[in-house]
């Protein structure tokens, strides 16, 4: 493998871009460790009632649209954040993804997807009761990205 560094001044934040001849095991495994590396320790600033709190971005299952508010859920607590959900959508590494208008999961933290072709998939996460729902408009999408997951395990 040949590893390059460009040093562009010009650049608004750092970017990795892997360039390959095809996705191997070991291509995917540094991916993975990137992706971890880049969100470990990453924090977001949410609040319940007058109290701010720094929560991990890897502690966050789902995010949901709350009135005003943005309703961020770890396994344990529920805070609120006043950003809208498509500045997160940019913000949140790559694991996150948008499910319903009023909606973004973290796939690493999802457990089971109950599919319902009249309406909507109900998500299910590990080590906690919450759960979440992927509109119709959605649920082909987040099935493809969790059968990656899967083959890529």
């Amino acid at each position: 493998m040949k590893i390059n560094i460009d040093v562009d001044n010009s650049l608004q934040e750092d970017a990795v871009t892997i360039h390959c001849r095809e996705i191997t095991d070991e291509i995917i495994e540094l991916q993975r460790l990137l992706s971890e590396r880049h969100t470990k320790g990453q924090t977001i600033s949410a609040y319940i009632d007058d109290t701010e709190y720094y929560v991990e971005v890897r502690s966050v299952i789902f995010l949901e649209a709350d009135g005003n508010y943005i309703s961020l859920h770890t396994a344990r607590e529920i805070y609120r954040i006043r950003q809208r959900l498509y500045e997160l959508e940019e913000i949140l590494p790559r694991g996150f993804f948008r499910v319903s208008k009023s909606t973004i999961v973290n796939t690493d933290a999802i457990s089971s997807i109950r599919k319902n072709i009249m309406g909507a998939s109900e998500i299910s996460f590990r080590n906690c009761q919450k759960k979440a729902y992927a509109s119709r408009n959605y649920i082909k999408s987040l099935l493809q990205i969790m059968d990656e997951k899967r083959l890529k395990k």
